[in-house]
Protein backbone atom coordinates (compact mmCIF):
# COMPACT_ATOMS: atom_id res chain seq x y z
CA UNK A 1 0.00 0.00 0.00
CA UNK A 2 2.80 2.54 0.83
CA UNK A 3 4.85 1.52 -2.10
CA UNK A 4 1.36 2.27 -4.25
CA UNK A 5 1.30 5.74 -2.86
CA UNK A 6 4.46 6.91 -2.92
CA UNK A 7 4.26 5.59 -6.76
CA UNK A 8 1.45 7.82 -6.83
CA UNK A 9 3.19 10.79 -5.52
CA UNK A 10 6.19 10.56 -7.85
CA UNK A 11 3.27 10.32 -11.13
CA UNK A 12 2.04 13.12 -10.03
CA UNK A 13 5.30 15.02 -9.28
CA UNK A 14 6.11 14.28 -12.80
CA UNK A 15 3.23 15.31 -13.87
CA UNK A 16 3.56 18.74 -11.95
CA UNK A 17 6.85 19.52 -14.15
CA UNK A 18 4.88 18.25 -17.18
CA UNK A 19 1.67 20.38 -16.31
CA UNK A 20 3.52 23.35 -15.27
CA UNK A 21 6.62 23.80 -17.67
CA UNK A 22 4.71 26.02 -19.25
CA UNK A 23 3.94 28.01 -16.06
CA UNK A 24 6.26 31.26 -15.06
CA UNK A 25 7.78 29.59 -12.38
CA UNK A 26 9.97 32.33 -10.28
CA UNK A 27 12.64 31.16 -7.83
CA UNK A 28 11.63 32.55 -4.76
CA UNK A 29 12.22 31.09 -0.81
CA UNK A 30 9.36 28.90 0.23
CA UNK A 31 8.76 30.97 3.65
CA UNK A 32 5.70 29.73 6.21
CA UNK A 33 5.37 33.13 7.51
CA UNK A 34 4.20 34.80 4.42
CA UNK A 35 0.98 32.54 4.04
CA UNK A 36 -2.48 32.92 5.19
CA UNK A 37 -3.98 30.02 6.82
CA UNK A 38 -7.51 28.59 5.80
CA UNK A 39 -10.41 29.54 7.75
CA UNK A 40 -13.51 27.98 7.95
CA UNK A 41 -15.85 29.64 4.50
CA UNK A 42 -13.61 31.23 2.95
CA UNK A 43 -11.54 30.73 -0.32
CA UNK A 44 -8.18 30.57 -1.60
CA UNK A 45 -7.82 31.83 -4.73
CA UNK A 46 -4.73 30.18 -6.22
CA UNK A 47 -2.17 32.27 -8.31
CA UNK A 48 -1.17 29.69 -10.51
CA UNK A 49 -2.55 26.35 -11.71
CA UNK A 50 -3.69 23.45 -9.56
CA UNK A 51 -4.11 20.37 -9.76
CA UNK A 52 -5.42 17.98 -6.68
CA UNK A 53 -5.59 14.20 -7.70
CA UNK A 54 -6.15 11.70 -5.44
CA UNK A 55 -5.36 13.85 -2.15
CA UNK A 56 -2.33 15.26 -3.63
CA UNK A 57 -1.95 19.01 -4.23
CA UNK A 58 0.42 19.73 -6.95
CA UNK A 59 1.43 23.62 -8.42
CA UNK A 60 4.11 25.30 -9.26
CA UNK A 61 4.86 27.22 -6.22
CA UNK A 62 4.63 26.02 -2.42
CA UNK A 63 2.44 28.90 -1.03
CA UNK A 64 -0.24 28.36 -3.48
CA UNK A 65 -0.21 24.48 -2.65
CA UNK A 66 0.17 24.63 1.54
CA UNK A 67 -3.05 26.81 0.95
CA UNK A 68 -5.33 25.17 -1.41
CA UNK A 69 -4.49 22.18 0.58
CA UNK A 70 -5.24 23.93 3.88
CA UNK A 71 -8.17 24.93 2.77
CA UNK A 72 -9.24 21.63 1.68
CA UNK A 73 -8.83 20.43 5.15
CA UNK A 74 -10.52 22.74 6.71
CA UNK A 75 -13.73 22.61 4.04
CA UNK A 76 -14.01 18.87 4.83
CA UNK A 77 -14.14 19.46 8.99
CA UNK A 78 -12.40 16.46 9.73
CA UNK A 79 -8.25 15.87 10.68
CA UNK A 80 -6.17 14.59 7.89
CA UNK A 81 -3.45 14.54 6.50
CA UNK A 82 -2.75 16.06 2.46
CA UNK A 83 0.00 15.52 0.02
CA UNK A 84 1.92 18.47 -1.46
CA UNK A 85 3.75 17.83 -4.28
CA UNK A 86 6.35 20.68 -5.39
CA UNK A 87 9.34 21.42 -7.53
CA UNK A 88 11.75 20.62 -4.76
CA UNK A 89 9.80 17.68 -3.14
CA UNK A 90 7.25 15.90 -1.30
CA UNK A 91 5.60 18.21 2.01
CA UNK A 92 2.83 16.99 4.48
CA UNK A 93 0.35 19.11 5.98
CA UNK A 94 -1.89 17.66 9.09
CA UNK A 95 -4.16 19.02 10.68
CA UNK A 96 -6.00 17.85 14.09
CA UNK A 97 -8.87 19.22 16.47
CA UNK A 98 -10.58 18.79 19.82
CA UNK A 99 -13.28 20.38 21.45
CA UNK A 100 -13.21 21.56 24.92
CA UNK A 101 -16.06 22.91 27.62
CA UNK A 102 -16.94 26.35 29.69
CA UNK A 103 -17.46 26.86 33.35
CA UNK A 104 -18.67 28.98 35.76
CA UNK A 105 -15.14 28.85 37.01
CA UNK A 106 -12.42 30.48 34.32
CA UNK A 107 -9.74 28.21 35.28
CA UNK A 108 -11.71 25.04 34.35
CA UNK A 109 -12.52 26.62 31.09
CA UNK A 110 -8.87 27.46 30.52
CA UNK A 111 -7.67 24.37 31.62
CA UNK A 112 -10.44 22.97 29.01
CA UNK A 113 -8.94 24.86 26.56
CA UNK A 114 -5.47 23.75 26.77
CA UNK A 115 -6.39 20.41 27.16
CA UNK A 116 -8.11 20.65 23.71
CA UNK A 117 -4.69 22.22 22.43
CA UNK A 118 -2.51 19.46 22.95
CA UNK A 119 -5.21 16.93 21.80
CA UNK A 120 -5.18 18.53 18.75
CA UNK A 121 -1.60 18.71 18.39
CA UNK A 122 -0.98 15.19 19.68
CA UNK A 123 -3.32 14.33 16.71
CA UNK A 124 -2.07 15.92 14.04
CA UNK A 125 1.33 14.71 14.81
CA UNK A 126 0.19 11.43 14.47
CA UNK A 127 -1.06 12.37 10.81
CA UNK A 128 2.39 12.55 10.02
CA UNK A 129 3.52 9.67 11.18
CA UNK A 130 0.75 7.61 10.10
CA UNK A 131 1.26 8.82 6.72
CA UNK A 132 4.97 8.17 6.66
CA UNK A 133 4.81 4.96 8.91
CA UNK A 134 1.69 3.04 8.17
CA UNK A 135 -0.24 1.60 11.04
CA UNK A 136 -0.71 -1.37 12.43
CA UNK A 137 -4.32 -2.73 12.65
CA UNK A 138 -6.15 -5.95 14.49
CA UNK A 139 -9.73 -6.67 13.82
CA UNK A 140 -12.09 -9.68 14.71
CA UNK A 141 -15.44 -10.24 13.39
CA UNK A 142 -17.95 -12.63 14.41
CA UNK A 143 -21.47 -12.86 13.09
CA UNK A 144 -23.96 -15.36 15.02
CA UNK A 145 -27.41 -16.50 13.46
CA UNK A 146 -29.93 -18.60 14.80
CA UNK A 147 -33.52 -20.24 13.68
CA UNK A 148 -36.00 -22.12 16.33
CA UNK A 149 -39.00 -23.14 14.12
CA UNK A 150 -41.88 -25.06 14.74
CA UNK A 151 -44.75 -26.83 12.33
CA UNK A 152 -47.74 -28.29 14.01
CA UNK A 153 -50.95 -29.70 12.46
CA UNK A 154 -52.52 -26.23 12.57
CA UNK A 155 -49.63 -23.63 12.42
CA UNK A 156 -46.06 -22.66 11.84
CA UNK A 157 -44.53 -20.65 13.91
CA UNK A 158 -40.70 -19.56 14.31
CA UNK A 159 -38.06 -17.43 16.40
CA UNK A 160 -34.77 -15.63 14.41
CA UNK A 161 -32.20 -14.56 16.18
CA UNK A 162 -28.59 -12.70 14.78
CA UNK A 163 -25.76 -11.60 16.50
CA UNK A 164 -22.90 -10.30 15.79
CA UNK A 165 -19.45 -8.85 17.55
CA UNK A 166 -16.53 -6.72 15.53
CA UNK A 167 -13.18 -5.42 17.49
CA UNK A 168 -10.77 -3.81 15.76
CA UNK A 169 -7.40 -2.16 17.21
CA UNK A 170 -4.70 0.17 15.09
CA UNK A 171 -1.60 1.68 16.35
CA UNK A 172 0.54 4.14 15.12
CA UNK A 173 4.08 4.46 16.74
CA UNK A 174 7.34 6.51 15.04
CA UNK A 175 9.94 9.29 15.58
CA UNK A 176 8.79 12.56 13.75
CA UNK A 177 11.36 15.66 13.60
CA UNK A 178 11.85 18.78 11.00
CA UNK A 179 7.42 19.77 11.53
CA UNK A 180 6.41 23.20 12.86
CA UNK A 181 3.64 24.34 13.69
CA UNK A 182 1.70 26.32 10.60
CA UNK A 183 -1.47 27.32 12.44
CA UNK A 184 -3.82 27.24 15.30
CA UNK A 185 -7.95 28.50 16.04
CA UNK A 186 -9.77 28.74 18.34
CA UNK A 187 -13.51 28.87 17.02
CA UNK A 188 -15.28 30.19 20.18
CA UNK A 189 -19.06 29.68 19.43
CA UNK A 190 -17.84 26.00 18.33
CA UNK A 191 -15.89 25.67 21.44
CA UNK A 192 -13.45 23.49 19.56
CA UNK A 193 -9.49 23.96 18.41
CA UNK A 194 -7.46 23.16 15.73
CA UNK A 195 -3.89 23.20 14.93
CA UNK A 196 -2.25 22.16 12.11
CA UNK A 197 1.21 21.04 11.25
CA UNK A 198 3.81 21.04 8.16
CA UNK A 199 7.02 19.52 7.33
CA UNK A 200 8.21 20.11 3.86
CA UNK A 201 11.55 19.79 2.37
CA UNK A 202 12.82 23.12 3.44
CA UNK A 203 11.63 22.69 7.05
CA UNK A 204 13.36 19.32 7.72
CA UNK A 205 16.56 20.81 5.82
CA UNK A 206 16.60 23.99 7.67
CA UNK A 207 16.16 21.63 11.32
CA UNK A 208 18.62 19.13 9.99
CA UNK A 209 21.64 22.05 8.55
CA UNK A 210 20.73 23.96 11.51
CA UNK A 211 21.13 21.79 14.44
CA UNK A 212 24.98 20.85 14.24
CA UNK A 213 25.86 24.64 13.18
CA UNK A 214 28.22 26.59 15.13
CA UNK A 215 30.02 28.78 13.24
CA UNK A 216 27.40 31.87 11.86
CA UNK A 217 28.29 34.47 13.75
CA UNK A 218 25.71 37.52 14.14
CA UNK A 219 24.58 39.84 17.04
CA UNK A 220 22.17 37.90 19.79
CA UNK A 221 20.44 40.83 19.89
CA UNK A 222 19.51 40.79 16.35
CA UNK A 223 17.93 37.14 16.99
CA UNK A 224 16.28 38.36 19.15
CA UNK A 225 14.70 41.59 17.85
CA UNK A 226 13.68 39.18 15.18
CA UNK A 227 11.54 36.41 16.89
CA UNK A 228 9.97 39.35 19.17
CA UNK A 229 9.24 41.26 15.45
CA UNK A 230 7.81 37.74 13.94
CA UNK A 231 5.61 37.73 17.30
CA UNK A 232 4.39 40.92 17.11
CA UNK A 233 3.32 40.19 13.64
CA UNK A 234 1.72 36.74 14.06
CA UNK A 235 0.21 34.37 16.36
CA UNK A 236 1.91 33.16 19.49
CA UNK A 237 0.77 29.47 19.85
CA UNK A 238 0.40 27.82 22.96
CA UNK A 239 2.14 25.06 21.52
CA UNK A 240 4.32 23.71 18.77
CA UNK A 241 7.64 24.71 16.47
CA UNK A 242 9.01 27.20 14.18
CA UNK A 243 11.47 28.03 11.64
CA UNK A 244 12.73 31.40 11.47
CA UNK A 245 15.01 32.98 9.03
CA UNK A 246 16.97 36.19 10.19
CA UNK A 247 16.03 38.81 7.49
CA UNK A 248 19.59 40.55 8.04
CA UNK A 249 21.82 37.32 8.10
CA UNK A 250 20.02 34.71 6.58
CA UNK A 251 20.65 32.75 9.66
CA UNK A 252 18.25 29.92 10.23
CA UNK A 253 16.40 30.56 13.88
CA UNK A 254 14.65 27.47 15.70
CA UNK A 255 11.67 28.62 18.01
CA UNK A 256 9.83 26.10 20.79
CA UNK A 257 6.54 27.54 22.21
CA UNK A 258 5.21 26.74 25.18
CA UNK A 259 2.19 28.07 27.19
CA UNK A 260 0.59 27.66 31.05
CA UNK A 261 -3.24 29.06 32.20
CA UNK A 262 -2.72 31.68 34.42
CA UNK A 263 -4.99 30.61 37.23
CA UNK A 264 -6.80 33.30 39.18
CA UNK A 265 -7.16 33.43 42.69
CA UNK A 266 -9.26 36.63 44.67
CA UNK A 267 -5.67 35.58 47.07
CA UNK A 268 -2.66 38.02 45.98
CA UNK A 269 -0.01 35.76 47.40
CA UNK A 270 -1.58 32.57 46.17
CA UNK A 271 -2.29 34.73 42.85
CA UNK A 272 1.39 35.39 42.25
CA UNK A 273 2.47 32.08 42.85
CA UNK A 274 0.17 30.71 40.49
CA UNK A 275 1.36 32.92 38.00
CA UNK A 276 5.19 31.93 38.91
CA UNK A 277 3.90 28.20 38.48
CA UNK A 278 2.83 28.87 34.86
CA UNK A 279 5.62 30.51 33.72
CA UNK A 280 8.04 27.75 35.03
CA UNK A 281 5.50 25.43 33.09
CA UNK A 282 5.60 27.35 29.85
CA UNK A 283 9.25 27.57 30.09
CA UNK A 284 9.82 23.68 30.32
CA UNK A 285 7.05 23.01 27.50
CA UNK A 286 8.78 25.40 25.47
CA UNK A 287 12.40 23.68 25.66
CA UNK A 288 10.35 20.34 25.02
CA UNK A 289 8.82 21.76 22.55
CA UNK A 290 12.20 23.37 20.75
CA UNK A 291 13.98 19.61 21.67
CA UNK A 292 11.16 17.81 19.77
CA UNK A 293 11.61 19.71 16.37
CA UNK A 294 15.11 19.20 16.47
CA UNK A 295 15.86 16.03 17.67
CA UNK A 296 12.83 14.36 17.23
CA UNK A 297 10.43 13.08 19.15
CA UNK A 298 8.39 9.59 19.54
CA UNK A 299 5.33 9.85 18.89
CA UNK A 300 2.32 6.79 20.01
CA UNK A 301 -1.10 6.23 18.78
CA UNK A 302 -3.60 3.49 19.90
CA UNK A 303 -7.19 3.20 18.73
CA UNK A 304 -9.53 0.30 19.39
CA UNK A 305 -13.23 0.01 18.96
CA UNK A 306 -15.72 -2.72 20.25
CA UNK A 307 -19.70 -2.97 18.63
CA UNK A 308 -22.30 -5.83 19.46
CA UNK A 309 -25.36 -5.84 18.01
CA UNK A 310 -28.25 -8.40 18.41
CA UNK A 311 -31.58 -8.53 16.32
CA UNK A 312 -33.93 -10.69 16.76
CA UNK A 313 -37.92 -12.07 15.79
CA UNK A 314 -39.58 -13.60 17.87
CA UNK A 315 -43.30 -15.68 17.45
CA UNK A 316 -43.86 -17.99 20.42
CA UNK A 317 -42.44 -18.54 23.62
CA UNK A 318 -41.22 -21.48 25.42
CA UNK A 319 -43.07 -22.36 28.46
CA UNK A 320 -40.37 -23.76 30.13
CA UNK A 321 -37.43 -22.01 28.96
CA UNK A 322 -34.83 -24.39 30.79
CA UNK A 323 -36.67 -27.25 28.80
CA UNK A 324 -37.54 -26.11 25.44
CA UNK A 325 -40.21 -28.50 24.99
CA UNK A 326 -41.83 -27.76 21.33
CA UNK A 327 -45.10 -29.28 22.68
CA UNK A 328 -45.54 -26.72 25.19
CA UNK A 329 -44.81 -23.49 24.10
CA UNK A 330 -47.17 -20.18 23.64
CA UNK A 331 -48.04 -18.24 20.29
CA UNK A 332 -47.34 -14.65 20.41
CA UNK A 333 -50.62 -12.40 20.03
CA UNK A 334 -48.15 -10.02 18.19
CA UNK A 335 -44.81 -10.49 16.22
CA UNK A 336 -42.08 -9.07 18.82
CA UNK A 337 -38.77 -7.87 17.12
CA UNK A 338 -35.79 -6.85 19.61
CA UNK A 339 -32.96 -4.59 18.27
CA UNK A 340 -29.95 -3.84 20.49
CA UNK A 341 -26.48 -2.28 19.12
CA UNK A 342 -23.17 -1.40 21.28
CA UNK A 343 -20.75 0.48 20.25
CA UNK A 344 -17.16 1.30 22.52
CA UNK A 345 -14.20 3.54 21.29
CA UNK A 346 -10.99 4.34 23.18
CA UNK A 347 -8.27 6.33 21.92
CA UNK A 348 -4.57 6.84 23.15
CA UNK A 349 -2.26 9.59 22.40
CA UNK A 350 1.28 9.98 23.69
CA UNK A 351 4.55 11.59 22.84
CA UNK A 352 7.80 11.41 24.45
CA UNK A 353 10.49 14.21 24.21
CA UNK A 354 14.15 13.51 25.58
CA UNK A 355 17.20 14.61 24.90
CA UNK A 356 19.86 17.39 25.63
CA UNK A 357 19.48 21.10 23.92
CA UNK A 358 22.22 22.79 23.00
CA UNK A 359 23.79 25.51 25.45
CA UNK A 360 22.49 29.18 24.28
CA UNK A 361 18.97 28.23 24.31
CA UNK A 362 17.36 31.47 25.34
CA UNK A 363 14.14 31.88 26.71
CA UNK A 364 11.04 34.89 26.20
CA UNK A 365 8.15 35.14 27.89
CA UNK A 366 4.79 36.58 27.36
CA UNK A 367 1.70 37.36 29.18
CA UNK A 368 -1.56 37.32 26.95
CA UNK A 369 -3.25 40.47 26.81
CA UNK A 370 -6.11 39.30 29.21
CA UNK A 371 -3.69 38.11 31.74
CA UNK A 372 -4.63 34.56 31.49
CA UNK A 373 -1.90 33.04 29.37
CA UNK A 374 1.46 32.31 30.35
CA UNK A 375 3.32 32.10 26.84
CA UNK A 376 7.05 31.49 26.33
CA UNK A 377 9.48 31.21 23.46
CA UNK A 378 12.51 29.02 23.35
CA UNK A 379 15.03 30.30 20.76
CA UNK A 380 18.19 28.67 19.04
CA UNK A 381 20.37 29.93 16.31
CA UNK A 382 23.91 28.80 15.87
CA UNK A 383 24.91 32.17 16.48
CA UNK A 384 23.78 31.83 19.93
CA UNK A 385 24.91 28.62 20.79
CA UNK A 386 28.43 29.94 19.52
CA UNK A 387 28.07 32.84 21.89
CA UNK A 388 27.27 30.50 24.82
CA UNK A 389 29.98 28.35 24.05
CA UNK A 390 32.88 31.21 23.77
CA UNK A 391 31.40 32.63 27.61
CA UNK A 392 31.84 28.75 28.62
CA UNK A 393 35.42 29.00 27.46
CA UNK A 394 36.28 32.13 29.21
CA UNK A 395 34.42 31.81 32.25
CA UNK A 396 36.69 28.12 32.37
CA UNK A 397 39.69 29.96 31.28
CA UNK A 398 39.31 32.54 34.58
CA UNK A 399 38.61 29.53 36.85
CA UNK A 400 42.09 28.03 36.16
CA UNK A 401 43.66 31.86 36.71
CA UNK A 402 42.14 31.98 40.41
CA UNK A 403 44.03 32.81 43.43
CA UNK A 404 44.87 30.25 46.49
CA UNK A 405 41.86 30.43 48.60
CA UNK A 406 44.07 30.14 51.34
CA UNK A 407 46.01 31.99 54.28
CA UNK A 408 45.63 35.76 53.84
CA UNK A 409 44.89 36.77 57.54
CA UNK A 410 45.94 39.87 58.82
CA UNK A 411 44.61 41.46 62.51
CA UNK A 412 45.60 45.05 61.60
CA UNK A 413 43.87 44.96 57.62
CA UNK A 414 40.80 47.57 57.04
CA UNK A 415 37.62 47.16 59.22
CA UNK A 416 35.10 49.07 58.34
CA UNK A 417 32.23 49.31 60.34
CA UNK A 418 29.04 48.27 59.84
CA UNK A 419 25.31 49.67 60.57
CA UNK A 420 25.31 50.50 64.28
CA UNK A 421 22.96 52.49 66.16
CA UNK A 422 19.64 51.50 68.31
CA UNK A 423 16.71 50.52 66.07
CA UNK A 424 13.99 51.06 68.45
CA UNK A 425 13.24 54.00 70.35
CA UNK A 426 13.21 53.67 74.03
CA UNK A 427 9.48 55.09 74.19
CA UNK A 428 8.10 52.55 72.12
CA UNK A 429 9.58 49.45 74.37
Amino acid sequence: MKSMTQNRIAVAVMAAWMGCAAMPVQAQDFDLTDMVPARPGQAVEPQQDVVVEDGIVIAADEATAVSVAHQQLIDNTQDGVMTIAVGSGVGLLSTGSASYQTYDNINATLLSKRAAYNQAFLAAKKGLVEYQKGAEVVCSNLVSMQMDYIDSGTDSIGNTATSSKEGCADSVAGSLAGYVTYDVFDDTDKKSVRISVISTPKTRAQIQANTGAVNVVSDPNEVFKQVVSDIQKGVMPPLGAKVLTNANTGEVVLMGFGSAIIRQNNNARIASRLADAAMRQSQTRARAALLGTMQGEEIYWRGSFDESQVESTEQFEYEDPALQDPSEVEKLEQERTVFLNQFKETQDYGSLTKGQLPPGVGLRSFVSEDGYWQYTVAVYAPSLSAAAKEAARDQNARGKDARDARGGVNNKGANPRGASGQVAKDDDL
